[in-house]
């Protein structure tokens, strides 16, 4: 991306799956899939490029997140509503 000029147009975001399954190990955490505990609900995600701010770069989130919680900001990043007219006439939530 570097080489093509792509790098400070680029939000890259990697999140991995919940948890292992029940009869993994993820020693240290307690718990697996399926549960509260933070071996069913920690994981490892990082985010990089070009968009993303200097003032964030090699910096730690230690909160909570949802997947869904990208939707805006990619919304936003795209320039579009993240008000979803066609969803919302059938109930559904943007």
């Amino acid at each position: 991306l570097k080489r093509r000029d792509m790098w400070e147009h680029t939000l890259f975001v990697f999140s991995s799956d919940n948890g292992g399954p029940m009869d993994a190990n993820n020693y240290p955490l307690v718990g697996a899939k399926t549960n509260p505990y933070e071996g069913g609900v920690r994981l490892a995600s990082f985010i990089s490029g070009g968009l993303l701010p200097s003032s964030v770069r090699g910096t730690k989130q230690e909160g909570y997140m949802h997947l869904a919680d990208w939707y805006a900001t990619f919304c936003d990043l795209a320039g579009v509503s993240p008000a979803d007219v066609p969803a919302a006439a059938y109930g559904l939530a943007p």
